[in-house]
């Protein structure tokens, strides 16, 4: 493996810093050092819960900062970027009031003993972060594994390692003591040795559905628990009573965020027919209106891509698309301001069969198809017609028909007249290959948690019973 990861600014394509890939001894260090923290950072709840509420305040004292370090590793406008900090303390302040939850439960049995059911730490969990959100996907998982009680070891995408250890640094200047929660840098290589690693009970891992299955296997060797949150083929399912100006809106936003580089993305704007071709008229004139340019400025909509990588990965999609239907508008490189990176201009594409790899596969760029559908369950059926099942929105002024399509899509969260409304209270997480687990809510915690049963033989009662 190479000895250093080079962090560049998917903008300007300028270097940002260089890191030294940890080592093996490195890796088995920080796994041993969390290993030898764990009974006596568990053991202590009152300790974590104040220290997740410090470092929320770190996160607020250090916002700028923090917004300026994502702007320029991932390519996010500054206004995603200041929401995606406000995000992350508000989690580390969510779960430092509900980590006193007691999970678990008590009951006496029908021969009269006891039976009690607790929740335990599971054990040394292995965080492993993606590029589009480094701080927002980190806390969102690591807030509740902390408030249940485990330690962690975070390996951050290489693209955003640096304002991953910013974010982490946070954490330490709050108090969290550097064994309980480390960081090692690397890529495939050094997220299967930390995957791998004996001492490792459970993985959080949120990316591609590609190294989810790869990650997935590894861990199933080892008996370990996953959390995996995957890739996502989001639709907008748009019925004609619909507020079409709101739903159309809201969903090509959703379709944009962060140049489309988001798992829960809006890829597919499904329209029932009466309104459809009104729907694809309207949503070129909100296309046109969207902004790629430099992302530290406050008018922008859309960056660049991560890399050329991805770029190239995207200009292949849509290729696909102008085979096997018609590219409305968008799909462009261009260079607003006089920058080198790699930015599209936003793509609609009309006119796909439901089997196009541009409708079936996780793109992951600013590339949205527009589809039409007669009936209630022919717009359900669309919906369902990919390998996903992260999430979906319905939008109707019909509540029957809000509750029966919402009940018939098979993903992990479906908005009501809404997109993208997620909260810490509320769990998420993927249906099909979209992933397994649920993160944020009591959910949240409970993912990184053991259930045991602690049986009492009382009123004399003591023995076995098959």
């Amino acid at each position: 493996m190479s000895d250093l990861i080079t962090v560049t600014d998917p903008s300007t394509l300028e270097t940002l810093g260089e890191v030294p890939v940890s080592t093996t001894a490195e890796v088995e260090a920080a796994v041993g050092a969390a290993d030898a923290a764990l009974e006596g950072w568990a053991g202590d709840r009152v300790r974590r819960l104040a220290l997740l509420r410090a470092w929320a305040e770190e996160v607020r004292r250090d916002q700028d900062a923090l917004a300026a370090a994502l702007v320029a590793q991932t390519g996010k406008p500054v206004v995603e970027a200041r929401r995606e900090v406000a995000s992350c303390a508000a989690t580390l302040d969510f779960y430092a009031g509900l980590g006193r939850y007691v999970g678990g439960r008590a009951g006496t049995l029908t021969d009269g003993s006891e039976a009690h059911l607790v929740r335990e730490p599971i054990g040394v969990t292995a965080f492993i972060t993606p590029y589009n959100y480094p701080a927002t996907l980190l806390i969102r998982d690591l807030a509740p594994a902390i408030a249940a009680g485990v330690t962690a070891v975070v390996k951050p995408a290489p693209q955003t390692t640096l304002v991953t250890r910013q974010l982490v640094e946070l954490g330490y200047r709050a108090g969290v003591p550097r064994d309980a929660v480390s960081i090692v840098v690397g890529g495939g290589e050094v997220g299967e040795a930390l995957v791998g690693h004996d001492t490792v009970r459970a993985v959080a891992f949120t990316g591609s559905t590609g190294v989810g299955r790869a990650i997935g296997r590894l861990a199933a060797d080892g008996v370990k628990q996953t959390l995996l949150e995957l890739g996502g083929k989001s639709a907008s399912v748009v019925f004609a009573d619909a507020d079409l100006e709101t739903a159309l809106s809201t969903s090509l936003k959703a379709g944009v965020v962060t140049a489309g580089q988001m798992c829960m993305a809006c890829t597919r704007i499904l329209v029932q027919a009466p309104r459809y071709d009104e729907a694809v008229v309207r949503l070129t004139e909100l296309a046109a209106d969207l902004t790629v340019g430099d992302p530290r400025k406050e008018t922008t909509t859309l960056g660049p891509l991560i890399s050329r990588t991805q770029f190239d990965k995207v200009r292949h999609y849509l290729d696909v698309a102008a085979t096997d239907g018609t590219i409305v508008t968008g799909g462009e490189a261009v260079h607003p301001d006089g920058l080198p990176g790699h930015f599209l201009t936003p793509a609609l594409v009309t006119g796909l069969p439901v089997d196009s790899a541009v409708v079936q596969e996780d793109i992951f760029g600013p590339v949205i198809s527009v589809e039409s559908f007669d009936t209630v369950e022919d717009g359900v059926a669309l919906a369902n017609a990919t390998p996903f099942g992260l999430a979906a929105a319905v939008w109707t002024s019909d509540i029957d028909t809000a509750w029966q399509a919402s009940r018939r899509i098979r993903a992990g969260s479906v908005w009501v007249n809404g997109y993208n409304r997620n909260a810490p209270e509320i769990p998420s997480g993927g249906h099909k290959l979209s992933g397994l687990g649920r993160t944020r809510g009591v959910e949240g915690i409970e993912q990184f948690t053991e259930l045991k049963n602690i049986h009492f033989s009382t009123g004399g009662r003591a023995g076995t019973q098959a």
